[in-house]
């Protein structure tokens, strides 16, 4: 069996990617072999390379509609249409609207659209999948606010949305659907980007109810260290990329530290650098 080098295997990756080979070829049995199939993806990158140098703006064009109208004709069929919507559904979790807007996009065709959601009714049902992903995002940390936003974009209707978020509000006793677990985990990534608290408090919180919560998971996460600590903390791992003090003012200050304290602080640690 015919070894290939690490040089030999990218390029030969590359060509095929080029003409279009989605599993490229690593087994020849012996040299010739490689020799004679690298000959023939080199003559088939070259017409390749022909055709495109040849191709202008309207036959691209032409041949994206002609792509396109193939992809509807092979949708305009109810079973290949129906196969389509069912695996949509089981992978991406979609709303009844958002799911119909998609085979009607797909299809061209409205009435096909709404003859195969009448045989895919019984797999859908807008309060459990609008439930399944709230808790999703719940798990991730994401506020109510957050929640609705994502579930309003999917076409969830208003009501649904609603009786959503009433479950998970149900389900605490702080008024705030936020998940205390995520919440820290939220909590030290932020503190690794080196935000201060009140950056922290704007992206963890979407409402008043969440300010118990989210006071909480700051406290357990960083004690009784205030934005003074993280302040100078920034300070050291900005000063490594030798900013003026302007620049780093401003880096701090997209950092959610107040220009004032940013000021201060550089006074005091200069001061102590004489």
């Amino acid at each position: 069996m015919f070894r290939l080098t690490a040089r030999q295997v990218a390029a030969l990756t590359n060509m095929e990617s080029y003409v279009g080979i989605r599993s490229p070829r690593t087994d020849f049995l012996d040299q010739e072999a490689f020799r004679a199939y690298w000959e023939l993806i080199s003559r088939r990158c070259d017409v390749a390379t022909r055709t495109r140098a040849s191709e202008t703006p309207a036959s691209r064009e032409e041949q994206r509609k002609r792509r396109e109208e193939r992809i509807t004709a092979h949708y305009q069929n109810a079973e290949h249409l129906f196969t389509y919507g069912r695996e949509y559904a089981k992978r991406y979790q979609p709303s009844t609207q958002k799911l119909r807007q998609q085979l009607a996009q797909k299809a061209g065709n409205e009435a096909l659209a709404d003859q195969v959601m009448l045989r895919l009714a019984e797999r859908l049902n807008d309060d459990t999948r609008a439930l399944e992903l709230a808790k999703m995002m719940q798990q991730h940390g994401c506020h109510a606010q957050a929640i609705r936003a994502k579930l309003r974009h999917r076409l969830f209707p208003t009501d649904v949305i609603d009786r959503c978020l009433q479950t998970l509000t149900a389900e605490t006793a702080t008024g705030s659907i936020l998940d205390a677990d995520a919440l820290t985990r939220k909590v030290q990534q932020l503190q690794r980007k080196g935000l201060s608290q009140r950056a922290m408090r704007s992206k963890l919180m979407g409402s008043s109810a969440d300010a118990m919560v989210v006071n909480a998971a700051l406290a357990e996460t960083l004690g009784e260290q205030g934005d003074e600590r993280a302040l100078r903390s920034a300070i050291a791992r900005l000063s490594r990329k030798q900013l003026d003090r302007r620049a780093l003012i401003q880096r701090l200050v997209g950092k959610g530290f107040r220009y004032s304290e940013c000021v201060q602080i550089l006074a005091k640690m200069e001061v102590m650098s004489v």
